[in-house]
């Protein structure tokens, strides 16, 4: 689930609401019962220009999520579990712009919340609520926010999908389009511009991307409207207004703050006061004050009994919150001016776009090779590769091309020209001359957010995706590797002593043992453990090295195939395959395709058969990168 509050975070048309709202479908064809691919080409292009200003990063001391605007007057929605009544946050829009906001009403239970902004101006972007009851199975959809991680300057990302489900799973939608930390308070959009869901939480399989529907935001209007954590319309959850932790001895919360005219400051309770029990409960953390005050909201209590903790004496409290128990104000929805649009109709189609693409598909695929190499003992490590027609060249992503590369398909074998290490690329040559393959001179650039794309697959029906994002240079942040050990400094910083080498890693396979000094890594010299450290978030994954090791009296040399970074997250957006060189490209074009580390390295063209790029990491559950066709024409040799 994306149950916390901090994450690893051209022109446009604004959507004002004077301004009077156009359908953005083209001209119904002839019979609109049938799936029309170049209209919902349009429609998608032409929904991402009109909502994208309106889509909005809302931060907090550091802690990052995603939300829209959806009025005039600077409401924002966003996730329950992201935003807190009554702190303050930032909200920055795609076009630079940064307001201030507080936050109003959240519901933990239904994951709703809306923040406020406080100065919001003449002219805020803001897109309209839909009505998520009359969407329908196989309904296309889109997702815009700002996942965390890599980002495209202010840009958020985009992604396209399907409705799944209406509302089976706790009152969820469920839809195809990805989800991962940060996006948290996100806008899924139908095709007409409006919003129908806020991305809440995700599952392990990729088709499980929960949203809160927009029906819940309308039918909580009141209460998020006002500073309050709630989990039902009617009078609210009575609030201490005080900011606590739990005590150090796991007994009681103390009490960080007290707000100004809150029931705590009426009833005198001090900052560092140990608040140890309410009523019958004995308080052990926050939650339990919490749950304690919502049974107190369900039950219809006028008072609590609160025991407090001060200077080693025990307090006594009666607390009267009938005045915290007024219902919220009557707040009027935002107005849209739009006319009723009618739901869109679900199309069979979309389980499978692809398909609609079978042969060019089959065409295009005739430019992917599978390749195998050697990397250790390893000898069948499966990678795909890109012919270049009328070549002998092949290209592939270099960090998973090892010694001794063939070709699968033939059994022949590849020659090794060049590598690439910026961008992670390897040029092979094959014996023969290819006639098919990618035409480097009909390749496409500049492609709108939005754009469809066609990775083919040799072996299968090939995967469509869309544009996230402009493309952007990616930052090296994950990509390192890893040698499986536990260093620290050896007495006055004479080299890296190995307090322990873990199971099967790269280190334990290469013969080190704990108790070992590492002096020198190729030709840098490690004189502590943080020049090792150094000296590994420079080397890609699976890349081999030379260590001077030191043990006893004796000194050797060890030869190491590094192992790919891992990941020590539990988080289902981590539970999947990403490729070990996944960052650190000097321009990429992220798009939203399912890939395995294993189609990297394979071509990725648009609808029209045109070479956009090579596909070479899969860096999250939400973004697939490729670099651009341009860097691969600058790759790869004229002539031959």
């Amino acid at each position: 689930m994306l149950r916390f509050r901090h994450f690893l975070v051209a022109a446009v048309t604004l959507w004002i609401a004077p301004t009077p709202w156009i359908s953005l479908a083209n001209p119904a064809p002839a019979n609109a019962d049938e799936f029309d691919f170049p209209s919902l080409q349009q429609e998608l292009l032409e929904t991402i220009e009109r909502v994208r200003p309106a889509v909005v990063t809302i931060s907090n001391r550091g802690s990052m999520c995603s939300g829209v605007i959806v009025s005039p007057d600077g409401h924002v929605l966003s996730a329950g579990h992201a935003i807190t009544p009554g702190d303050r946050y930032w909200v920055a829009l795609p076009d630079g712009r940064r307001f201030r906001g507080i936050g109003k009403g959240s519901n933990p239970r239904a994951d709703c919340a809306l923040v406020q902004i406080t100065d919001p101006g003449g002219d805020l972007p803001h897109v309209p609520m839909g009505e998520s009851s009359t969407l329908v199975r196989n309904q296309a959809c889109l997702s815009l926010s700002f996942p965390g991680g890599q980002k495209a300057g202010g840009e958020p990302i985009a992604r396209f999908g399907r409705i799944v489900r209406t509302g089976r799973y706790r009152g969820m939608l469920q839809s195809t389009a990805l989800m991962e930390p940060g996006d948290s308070g996100g806008a899924l959009f139908d095709l007409n511009g409006s919003v129908i869901g806020i991305h809440s939480r995700i599952g392990e399989s990729m088709e499980r991307n929960y949203e809160v529907p927009i029906d819940v935001y309308r039918q909580f209007w009141n209460e998020l409207n006002r500073e309050q954590v709630f989990t039902r319309s009617g009078p609210p959850t009575p609030r201490l207004g005080i900011r606590c932790r739990d005590a150090d001895d796991g007994v009681g919360l103390v009490v960080l703050e007290v707000v100004n005219e809150s029931l705590a400051s009426k009833y005198s309770v001090e900052r560092d006061d140990t608040i140890v029990q309410i009523d019958d409960v004995k308080l052990r953390s926050v939650s339990d004050l919490r749950r304690v005050l919502i049974d107190a909201r369900d039950s219809d209590a006028r008072t609590i009994n609160v025991r407090l903790r001060r200077a080693d004496e025990d307090v006594d409290l009666e607390m009267d919150f009938d005045v915290e128990r007024e219902a919220a104000p009557e707040v009027p929805l935002p107005k849209t001016d739009r006319p009723k649009i009618p739901p869109r109709r679900g199309f069979n189609e979309l389980a499978d776009l692809v398909d609609q693409f079978a042969d060019l598909e089959a065409d295009l695929d005739d430019a992917c090779v599978e390749i195998t190499s050697t990397f250790g003992q390893d000898e069948s490590h499966p990678i795909t590769g890109t012919k270049i027609r009328n070549t002998r060249w092949i290209v592939s992503k270099s960090s998973d091309v090892g010694s001794d590369p063939i070709d699968s398909d033939t059994g022949t074998a590849l020659a090794i020209i060049k590598r690439d290490r910026t961008n992670d690329l390897v040029l092979l040559e094959a014996p023969e001359v290819h006639r098919e393959g990618v035409d480097l001179s009909q390749s496409q650039a500049d492609l709108a957010v939005g754009t469809f794309l066609l990775t083919p697959d040799e072996n299968g029906s090939g995967r469509m995706s869309i544009v996230s994002s402009p493309s952007f240079e990616s930052r090296k942040q994950q990509s390192r590797g890893f040698l499986g050990v536990v260093p620290a400094t050896y007495k006055q910083n004479q080299g890296a002593f190995l307090n322990e080498v873990t199971e099967d890693g790269a280190a334990k396979r290469a013969g080190l043992l704990a108790g070992d000094v590492i002096t020198k890594m190729n030709d840098t010299l490690i004189q502590t453990q943080r020049d090792m450290r150094q000296f590994l978030a420079r080397v890609d994954p699976k890349a081999t090295i030379t260590a001077v090791v030191r043990r006893d009296d004796d000194e050797m040399v060890k030869s190491i195939l590094l192992d790919a970074f891992p990941s020590f997250s539990n988080h289902a957006a981590d539970q999947m395959s990403k490729s070990g060189r996944r960052d650190g490209f000097s321009k990429v074009l992220p798009h939203d395709a399912n890939l395995k580390p294993a189609d990297c390295g394979g071509p990725i063209f648009d609808t029209g058969g045109k070479f956009v790029g090579l596909n070479i990491a899969r860096n999250s559950r939400v973004r697939s990168y490729a670099l651009p066709a341009s860097v691969v024409q600058e790759f790869v040799p004229m002539n031959q």
